[in-house]
């Protein structure tokens, strides 16, 4: 009696291989970046209170070149952290433009660890404010505004 083969040949092995390994090879880069942008809304979170008290200040009047943390009712920049975040500075620049500056950590990449977002606040009397993004952080990883 003859017996018939069963199972793959090598060649439909080595394929499949193949295939998997050139999906994993375009996967594994996106999966990263999509996990750092996770990791990054950390920083747009803490930001927001600084952002908030910074609006405020303006329409209050009190927004200045020397407007500080404690000035907008805020902690200490060192004391405001996250497990991603080191610090959170929060600044006048003039009457009318405030900065809130949020240093990096913990990510276990050189492009993003000690580096900062820097959300720049321009308000205009009579109309509203506006945030722009921006600091040393790759383009791809700016949390949104």
């Amino acid at each position: 009696m003859k017996r018939v083969q069963q199972g793959f040949t090598l060649i439909e092995l080595m394929i499949v291989v193949a295939i998997i390994g050139i999906l994993a090879a375009v996967a594994l880069p996106a999966y990263q970046d999509y996990t750092t942008k996770g990791k990054m809304s950390e920083a747009s979170a803490l930001a927001a209170t600084a952002i908030k008290n910074i609006n405020v200040a303006f329409n209050d009047g009190s927004l200045s070149a020397t407007t500080a943390n404690a000035d907008l009712g805020m902690a200490a920049a060192g004391s405001i952290t996250g497990k991603y975040v080191a610090s959170v500075t929060a600044a006048g620049t003039s009457a009318t433009v405030g900065t809130v500056t949020i240093v990096m950590r913990g990510f276990n990449d050189t492009a993003i660890d000690g580096k900062n977002v820097v959300y720049t606040v321009t308000c205009t009397a009579g109309a509203s404010c506006i945030t722009t993004v921006g600091g040393s952080v790759p383009t791809k990883f700016y949390p949104k505004t």
